[in-house]
């Protein structure tokens, strides 16, 4: 079964990216690609490959993003409980 990731919006109008697996290495940085509306998820270990997001954001979503320099990251620990950081939320296009 593949990861689940999740884009959603907190009460203070952060944004935040959940994942109900751990990913392989810390998320240091996500790039979003605007004309694609995209996200690829970079991580702090160069040994692990970036990861494709493989749903286009809707134009509401969209726009919420684009206002964004980052976002917040959660994702279970070795024990299963949550555990959330912020990485980088760099605007990639015109």
């Amino acid at each position: 079964m593949a990861r689940s990731i999740n884009l959603g919006e907190l009460p203070n109008g952060d944004l935040i990216l959940a994942s109900d697996e751990a990913f392989p290495s810390d998320v240091k940085g996500v790039e979003y690609y605007k004309s694609q509306k995209l996200f690829i998820l970079i991580y702090e270990n160069e040994a692990h490959e970036s990861d494709l997001m493989h749903y286009e954001l809707n134009d509401n979503v969209a726009a919420k993003v684009e206002k964004k320099s980052n976002l917040m990251i959660v994702e279970p620990n070795e024990n299963g409980a949550p555990i959330g950081y912020f990485a980088s939320l760099i605007q990639i296009g015109a």
